[in-house]
């Protein structure tokens, strides 16, 4: 029987197929979906409407189903001291196969199992490592938090020197004008004190 197949039904059935790969094949030519459609058209009294690509599919599984049969009527021949030797051959090659592939099996383990060793020795010495290192981060954060408190401090103290600086600057503003006051006051005076006996010694004396 032909395959189920979704939409329209094949314009054809199995036994017009085989007929047409029998046609095909006495004729000297591959059965292909084309082929068995020629044959089929032409001597079977087939529609031409044929889709060639899902017919050739129909013709690849019925060869391969006929040499499916084949080789089991072939085998259904054999004698049965043949076929008791063939599974004797069969569980011969199955026992070997299956040993070698223990063997590999086995040493695969070994290997592995060093492997796993290894990789766990290597991950401690890695998290070993990791611990070493956090600790040396701590500690630099630490130190570099220390640094940090006396630059502060530092900065604090220079903030305070510049204070005074600015305040002691101001004073000595205030002394020098105080200083420039002074000294005009001292010259005025002196113009003054000048100014009196310059006229004193013009003035006559007075009679008495």
């Amino acid at each position: 029987m032909t395959e189920k197949r979704a939409g329209r039904p094949p314009k054809y059935t199995e036994a017009q197929v085989l007929a047409g790969i029998e046609i095909v094949e006495r004729n000297g030519e591959t059965p292909t979906g084309d082929t068995v459609k020629r044959a089929m058209c032409t001597q079977l009294d087939v529609a031409g409407g044929i889709n060639a690509q899902s017919l050739d599919k129909e013709v690849q599984r019925l060869l391969e189903q006929r040499e499916q049969q084949r080789r089991e009527n072939l085998i259904g021949a054999l004698p049965a001291d043949a076929r008791d030797a063939v599974k004797e051959i069969g569980a011969l090659v199955e026992a070997a196969v299956l040993g070698h592939l223990g063997e590999q099996y086995g040493s695969l383990t070994v290997l592995s199992g060093k492997m796993v060793a290894e990789l766990k020795t290597d991950l401690g010495n890695q998290r070993e490592q990791i611990r070493e290192l956090l600790n040396r981060i701590d500690s630099k954060d630490a130190e570099i938090a220390d640094l940090e408190g006396k630059n502060h401090d530092l900065k604090q103290r220079l903030d305070a020197r510049d204070t005074e600086v600015a305040t002691l600057k101001a004073r000595l503003s205030e002394l020098e004008r105080d200083e420039d006051f002074r000294a005009r006051m001292i010259e005025v005076m002196k113009e003054t004190l000048r100014y009196h006996a310059t006229s004193d010694e013009k003035s006559p004396p007075v009679r008495a």
